[in-house]
């Protein structure tokens, strides 16, 4: 992305005046002159390549600069108002929050590295606006459920997702990761391990040499083996000894699993996978305990262990691996499950009912999200949606995306994080749907906080990028006291011949309540006649008090339209699941 003045003027002193080669002015569709002086433009490639992205700074938060290189500086966050334009066609105005990490010095006038994020951000909500015509429903913090096959009400209903209850603040860096050995519990939070107890309480067991990216963690019969791509460390689990391997023949590995009393590794930017040399023990390696996935010439990404299966996951393939008690080879291919799809990011690859999941490559392309299915057992089955497709392609390098998952309720989740993505995808593989989650943050959608997840103590606990630690539990309606913002855009409504439809009475069957003494909280209303382009004003009612389980939410008189859709919102600490949505609707006759 680059940053462009019209040079006719500029908004403040710290806007550098001149312009890139090659990158011309909109011309009449961007104004001379903005709210603050000179019209600053953005030429962005990233989000649709056959298209061209622009906008326009119409304000930044105060104490805030921008750069033309992209860069920025302040002191605090705020929200900035852009008004974007694909292929010279104005979208409209967005607005876009643009947070300083905690740990800028404040006064410091360091780069505000978010800066760049959220206006793509911005970008792709605006391209979203392209297919709006053909996928207009959104889930935001609402999952779909299936009722019960007896129950009265059946078919699907949203369910607001669970919240968070703050267990912990230990600082000092991003949780990295997460892991339950037995009735043990591990985290590493920036460069420490830590044992987490029932009460929320930590003891530091060890240090790593590095303090950020994803780790990852796999048990043996004594040992708890951890790596961060270059170093590997053990935690022996009878004694808390920690130390890290320094056998010359341990090569470091991006992830690690446990098979048949051996520690599996795959040494970076080869074809190559390594085990341990002795059984249960993670000490000692032999430069001849290794193999190499050769079915195709690219390098090993990922790997995991399921159903007693190796799988060894390629750039642009997967081949597996199964224990060889009787042969030469501790571990050998099986020949007739080699799969041409490859993964894009390491950490995306999880075990997930009874399968695997990941973001694929292959030599055609990139950005689907597949499940290993099919009548062997081994073939790709996509899952993704469009639209996930669409925010992956608008990526480029998928590498930092990652993935965890858990189950609760019946249902098992697998929850996709995509640096850059403005909220959090999440598919539930008992309804194979997916839903978004997302922060609420002055106005704006934020990807969700909780990076990884461990069932521990009867708890699922989830960490974030600040060194926190949360309950994920039904029974909390915030995330951890921060509004959660809950929103379900409907399907478009439209009569078969797209005549003009008089819109009566709408009546939502929600869970009414369930809230604390003395709040009213209030769901809230609009509805798009064009497709979801443009919008009528929010109208609220209330969802009922504590106690008012029959609460009507209705609204009437809701005019005419030939392509409606409705929206529907609400922040507030209460349950508000969404059971069903009943609309009085007369097609008219011409």
């Amino acid at each position: 992305m680059s940053w462009l003045s019209d040079s006719s003027g500029i908004i403040s002193g710290a806007w550098v005046s001149s312009a890139y080669p090659g990158h011309g002015i909109l011309g009449a569709y961007v104004p001379v002159t903005g709210t603050n002086g000179g019209s600053i433009i953005a030429l962005c490639t990233t989000v649709d390549p056959a298209k061209e992205y622009r906008l326009e700074v119409v304000s930044l938060p105060s104490g805030m600069t921008l750069n033309e290189d992209g860069s920025g500086s302040g002191t605090a966050s705020g929200v900035a108002s852009l008004r974007i334009f694909e292929d010279g066609i104005d979208l409209g105005l967005f607005t876009v929050t643009i947070v300083i990490p905690e740990t800028e010095t404040p006064g410091g006038g360091g780069d505000v590295t978010p800066m760049e994020d959220a206006f793509l951000r911005a970008m792709r909500r605006a391209a979203r606006r392209r297919t709006q015509r053909a996928t207009a429903e959104r889930h935001v913090n609402y999952m779909l459920k299936a009722s019960e096959p007896t129950r009265e009400k059946a078919g699907f209903y949203r369910e607001q997702v669970p919240g968070l209850l703050l267990g912990i603040n230990v600082g000092g860096g991003a949780v990295r990761g997460v892991f339950t050995a037995g009735e043990r519990a591990f985290v590493v939070i920036g460069s420490y391990l830590y044992e987490m107890y029932e009460d929320w309480s930590m003891v530091q067991r060890g240090t790593l040499l590095t303090n950020t990216g994803r780790i990852d963690m796999a048990q043996g019969l004594l040992s708890l083996v951890v790596v961060d791509g270059p170093y590997g460390y053990i935690l022996t689990l009878g004694t808390n000894a920690f130390g890290r391997i320094t056998d010359v023949d341990f090569y470091g590995s991006n992830r690690v699993s446990f098979l048949d009393g051996k520690f599996i590794f795959s040494r970076p930017e080869t074809q190559q996978f390594y085990w341990s040399s002795s059984v249960d023990q993670a000490e000692n390696y032999d430069a001849l305990d290794f193999a190499s996935a050769e079915s195709f010439p690219d390098k090993i990404v990922a790997h995991l262990v399921d159903h007693r299966e190796l799988w060894l996951v390629g750039e642009r393939s997967i081949e597996i691996w199964l224990p060889n008690p009787l042969g030469d080879q501790v571990y050998q291919r099986n020949s007739g499950a080699t799969i041409e799809v490859g993964c894009a990011s390491t950490h995306s690859l999880q075990q997930i009912d009874n399968t695997v999941v990941w973001i694929g490559r292959d030599k055609q392309g990139q950005g689907i999200v597949w499940m290993a299915g099919g009548g062997n057992g081994y073939t790709p089955q996509r899952i993704s949606t469009n639209d996930i497709e669409d925010d992956l392609s608008a990526m480029g390098d998928l590498s930092a995306a990652y993935a965890w998952t858990y189950q609760d309720a019946g249902q098992t989740f697998y929850v996709l994080q995509v640096p850059g993505v403005d909220t959090t995808w999440v598919w539930d593989a008992s309804t194979r749907k997916w839903h978004e989650r997302a922060e609420y943050t002055g106005g704006d959608l934020e990807p969700w906080r909780a990076d990884c997840h461990m069932f521990a103590f009867g708890r699922h606990v989830v960490g974030d990028g600040q060194g926190r630690l949360y309950e994920l539990t039904p029974y909390e309606y915030t995330y951890a006291g921060s509004a959660m913002y809950r929103e379900w855009t409907s399907p478009h409504q439209s009569g078969p011949q797209r005549r003009r439809v008089f819109f009566g009475s709408l009546r939502l069957d929600i869970t009414a309540g369930e809230t604390d003494s003395g709040l009213d909280p209030q769901m809230e209303m609009r509805y798009s006649n064009d497709g979801g382009y443009t919008w009528g004003a929010w109208t609220a009612r209330s969802t009922g008090r504590i106690g008012q389980y029959g609460q009507q939410v209705k609204w009437d008189r809701n005019g005419h339209g030939r392509d409606r859709v409705w929206q529907f919102r609400t922040t507030d600490d209460a349950k508000v699941s969404i059971i069903g949505m009943a609309v009085e609707a007369q097609e008219a006759s011409s």
